[in-house]
């Protein structure tokens, strides 16, 4: 089996977003207390942020950038401290099952830059897999394995969800709260910041976040992994008090 690596900051041959585009997309730089690293989020309320567990995992500051596609510029800027993050209790960082975590914020006003992603209704007896589905992952960051330098805009990619059977073909410890997608012209395994939404395409309905790819890097074939939102849907309530119909 391949070993996992949480992703980084990059999009692998994605395409330049549009002035909002996604409204919903934050960008995160977190504070270890010696080192800053950056992740993406997206906005579930305005209040809320959403991202990957991982991220989240030493930070002891948050700056939280929303409403723009350029890195670091952005309409609204906010810090917290780990005292606002909520990390899910079960995250496993060998197998990146419960990669999941919130942010709370000050609020924040909406505008045509900065809207909320949008979940499955919690009240349905069952949810889709979303195989086959074409969904699009966004964020900032290197453009290629060989880059140093991360994108100073926001990039895009569309993908396509496979189903947690293929992608146990290639990774242990794949479990339901799990949702992959497959990786075709070297498209997929680093489509979107650590912590970033995976959302269906043409819609701003989140299903997925970011979550890890194959050890080997971007671009070598495998699935890409990210944590399916349905699972967490109860989880997400408890912590944030949202209505999610």
């Amino acid at each position: 089996m391949v070993q996992k690596v949480a992703v980084r900051p990059r999009i692998l041959n994605g395409q330049t977003a549009a002035a909002n585009q996604f409204p919903y997309q934050a960008g995160l730089e977190l504070f270890d207390g010696e080192i800053w690293s950056f992740c993406g989020g997206s906005l579930i309320s305005n209040e809320w942020v959403l991202t990957a567990a991982h991220c989240t995992l030493d930070a002891i500051s948050v700056i939280v950038y929303l409403g723009s596609i350029t890195r670091l510029d952005a309409i609204v800027r906010l810090e917290v401290d780990n005292s606002d993050i909520k990390g899910h209790p079960e995250f496993d960082k060998e197998t990146f099952i419960n990669d999941i975590a919130l942010i709370k914020i000050p609020a924040v006003t909406y505008s045509a830059a900065i809207q909320p992603a949008t979940f499955q209704s919690k009240c349905a007896s069952s949810y889709p897999t979303y195989v086959d589905e074409t969904v699009v992952a966004s964020g900032w960051g290197r453009t290629s394995d060989t880059s140093t330098l991360c994108s100073p805009v926001l990039k895009f990619a569309n993908l396509k969800v496979i189903s947690n059977e293929v992608c146990a073909e290639k990774y242990s410890d794949i479990d339901n709260g799990m949702l992959c997608t497959s990786t075709v012209n070297r498209v997929g395994h680093c489509d979107g910041d650590s912590g970033g939404p995976l959302v269906l395409a043409n819609s701003n309905l989140q299903i997925g976040i970011i979550s890890f790819h194959s050890q080997d890097g971007c671009g070598d074939g495998l699935p890409a992994g990210h944590t399916r939102v349905t699972s967490y849907l109860n989880w997400i309530q408890a912590n944030t008090r949202l209505r999610l119909n």
